[in-house]
């Protein structure tokens, strides 16, 4: 930000700048919130078409069986086929190209972040695609919304397979992609299993 000035002339422009970049960043930040809706909406429907080419073939193989037998071979189904449709998931998520998963996470980090001034720890395997440029970007946001913008980028990494886990001295939200697969799976099951056994 331009630093005051005794003329008015100065502060003028340094105030039309100001409204600019926050104008900017607020329009930024709802593109990046309704394609990160987008892209939860596309997962689940994704995942619901997968369970439901999975059922339709193998739904008539697993009825003609009217025994125990049959029974156990359609709960063993249903749990491969809601472990594949679910890896596949997250393996779509991690194949993203870096542009988008950066904003998958950044979308992640704004909805996650209290005050900001927070530690980012990531993954080993996001090393190369989280950089702290890019961690300074969701800083400037941060303030444009109000909030300190002195988040961090921790230096070591964690065992997760992706997203991110948010420090504040000693406590820890947990957003990493397997607690969130984990969270929308727990959504899904009811109605997976519906299409299961109907």
């Amino acid at each position: 930000m331009a630093i005051k000035d005794i003329k008015a002339k100065i502060v003028s422009d340094a105030e039309i700048k100001a409204d600019k970049i926050i104008n900017e960043a607020t329009n930024k930040t709802k593109e990046i919130k309704e394609e990160a809706e987008k892209e939860s909406r596309d997962i689940k429907s994704n995942i619901l078409k997968r369970i439901n080419q999975e059922i339709l073939f193998k739904k008539g193989k697993i009825i003609t069986e009217a025994n125990l037998e049959a029974r156990k071979t359609i709960l063993l189904e249903k749990q491969k086929i809601m472990e594949d449709a679910f890896n596949k998931a997250l393996e779509s998520i991690m194949g993203l190209n870096d542009e988008q998963y950066r904003n998958f996470i950044k979308k992640i980090i704004l909805d996650n972040i209290d005050i900001g001034d927070e530690t980012i720890f990531i993954s080993t395997l996001d090393k190369d695609r989280i950089s702290k440029d890019f961690i300074q970007e969701i800083n400037y946001e941060l303030e444009a919304k109000g909030k300190k913008g002195d988040i961090n980028l921790s230096s070591s990494y964690l065992q997760i397979r992706g997203g991110v886990i948010i420090g504040s001295n000693n406590v820890k939200k947990n957003s990493s992609l397997e607690l969130i697969f984990k969270k929308v799976r727990e959504e899904l099951e009811i109605k997976i299993s519906q299409y299961l056994f109907d």
